[in-house]
């Protein structure tokens, strides 16, 4: 008996990605990595605009407190135009060109400025950003970082412009004290206070004691007058006493008497309180 026999083929197909697939794993990761790379490019680029928003921020900070202390902006008799020398000149913040501008990220140049004098609200300071031309939208990035400013594209570079009010009511030296002795002119002298372009220096005097001759019927009264001071930035204030007959200004006089003595009552120095101010 013949035998029979049986062959089995078994066709074992090995199954892979075909070309289109690999090219579309490809560009779906290449989109990918795009997109990666540029979230990365815009965050930096927009950490480096926040850093102009920062430098503007740091010199609004610095001049403010320079006008705390002085009473009026940094160069404010120039318009602020070298209110970042002056600064620089306090190591308060750095000038890094010769014209007295900074140069900050993403080639920004930095520079102020400050109204004129007179205005209701005094002296504002301007700080004014200037991008290279064709950056229209580092400008808009950087007007969203900056309260109270304006931007102008209508130029080739655009600017950004901040505005800082005048802290006029914050002056440490608003008010200033003094305890003065009477001199052998029967007068002293006090610093005028450095009252910026928006305000007027004023003071306030009151002598702690007076003396009247003896022949006088009594103390009709006393005045301050202004003599010539040593330079301009003092006021020379002469003690003048009523001699009580007061029927006009010539019934004042010095109480140190013809011959220029130093002025004493019961044998004590006349001691007066001033008080400078800016009004």
């Amino acid at each position: 008996m013949t035998g029979i026999s049986f062959t089995v083929d078994v066709a074992v197909r090995y199954k892979g990605f075909t070309l289109v697939e690999v090219l579309v794993s490809v560009a779906l990761m290449s989109l990918v990595g795009i997109y990666f790379l540029t979230s990365q490019i815009n965050d930096a680029h927009d950490r480096m605009v926040r850093s102009v928003a920062q430098d503007v921020l740091t010199l609004a900070n610095s001049s403010m407190a320079y006008f705390v202390y002085m009473g009026e902006w940094p160069d404010q008799s120039g318009n602020c135009t070298g209110l970042i020398d002056a600064l620089d000149a306090a190591n308060a913040f750095p000038a890094t060109n010769s014209d007295g501008s900074y140069t900050g990220a993403v080639d920004s140049r930095i520079t102020a400025r400050c109204s004129a004098s007179g205005s209701p609200v005094g002296a504002t300071l301007q700080i004014t950003v200037q991008f290279p031309a064709g950056a229209d939208d580092d400008a808009d990035l950087l007007m969203g970082y900056l309260p109270t400013s304006t931007i102008d594209t209508s130029g080739a570079q655009p600017e950004v412009t901040h505005y800082v009010a005048a802290p006029r009511r914050a002056t440490s030296n608003r008010y200033q004290f003094y305890k003065e002795t009477l001199n052998s002119n029967s007068a002293f002298e006090i610093d005028k206070p450095s009252c910026g372009s928006g305000d007027t220096p004023a003071y306030m005097v009151i002598p702690q004691s007076l003396c009247v001759p003896g022949t006088a019927v009594g103390l009709g009264g006393y005045y301050f007058r202004e003599i010539t001071p040593s330079d301009a930035s003092k006021w020379n204030l002469q003690l003048m006493v009523a001699n009580g007959n007061n029927t006009g200004p010539g019934d004042f006089f010095v109480i140190g008497g013809p011959v220029p003595t130093v002025p004493l009552c019961d044998g004590r120095n006349v001691e007066v309180g001033a008080i400078t101010y800016c009004e």
